[in-house]
């Protein structure tokens, strides 16, 4: 597709902007929420924050060294495999160790928001970012782009402006539930791990939650290659539903709403 045929609709732009609210309202608005509740606490959000970082930034490290003949492509594979390890031991050891003070179920909600806040924050920044190519595209044409690039650097940043701009506002949409049903799955494992792992001791619990991650981002591999964004994003949706009941089963939800409630009654 040549560059001058690529074009950013309002529609496609309006999505963008759409995605990047959601994901960047998202962790604000659950925090908010706690916080008018009484229960907020800023130091285990800001620790789930930090592991987020360091486990990503691991597992792009390994990724690089076990992957040092490969493509990019398949080192951000490898690096999406490790990261269920990596983040679900950050999450373990940081429920364990008292300088987070993680004491209470409201601890461990509030690392879940800023564990995946994180990372609703930096997609958002890219949902963002995508606007501004569409508007400099727009403004000043592909050549903005391409300019001083050998061909075929010049063809794959074509390409994949095209494949920026291919994006309907339906998708956008449906991107932004999946958003919140991601987020919701780092909060229900950051439950997982405080009362099945740090309340029994049992690492099992731990092999668990390295296993549902691994669901989660397996699917959304698999996925990727039948070319089918719609699908993919249902999928997610679905699959991240299926792992918050499921852990809502397991750590007995219903009966532990008092524990993030009213947390100063069970020792935060």
């Amino acid at each position: 597709m040549e560059g001058a045929q690529i074009s950013f609709s309002a529609g496609t732009m309006l999505g963008y902007f759409i995605s990047g609210a959601v994901y960047a309202l998202l962790p604000i608005t659950a925090f908010l929420l706690l916080k008018r509740a009484g229960t907020a606490r800023l130091w285990p959000a800001i620790v789930g924050a930090v592991v987020y970082f360091l486990t990503t930034r691991l597992s792009d490290f390994f990724a690089y060294i076990f992957g040092a003949c490969q493509d990019h492509a398949v080192k951000a594979a490898i690096s999406a495999e490790l990261v269920c390890i990596f983040e679900e031991l950050g999450r373990c050891l940081a429920m364990r160790y008292p300088v987070t003070n993680i004491k209470a179920m409201n601890s461990a909600v509030c690392y879940g928001i800023g564990h995946g806040g994180l990372e609703c924050l930096i997609r958002g920044a890219a949902a963002f970012r995508v606007m501004g190519y569409g508007s400099r595209l727009s403004s000043r044409g592909s050549d903005s782009f391409t300019a001083g690039k050998s061909p075929e650097k010049a063809a794959q940043i074509t390409e994949r402006l095209a494949e920026l701009a291919d994006h309907p506002l339906y998708l956008s949409l449906i991107s932004s539930v999946h958003s919140i049903s991601t987020f919701g799955v780092h909060i229900a494992l950051s439950l997982l791990i405080f009362v099945k792992v740090r309340e029994t001791g049992q690492l099992r619990w731990l092999m668990a939650a390295i296993g549902l991650h691994y669901f989660m981002n397996g699917t959304a591999w698999a996925l990727s290659f039948a070319g089918a964004p719609l699908l993919s994003e249902i999928m997610g949706i679905a699959c991240g539903g299926a792992v918050i009941a499921l852990v809502c089963r397991i750590i007995r939800i219903r009966g532990r709403f008092d524990q993030i409630i009213y947390p100063e009654l069970f020792g935060d």
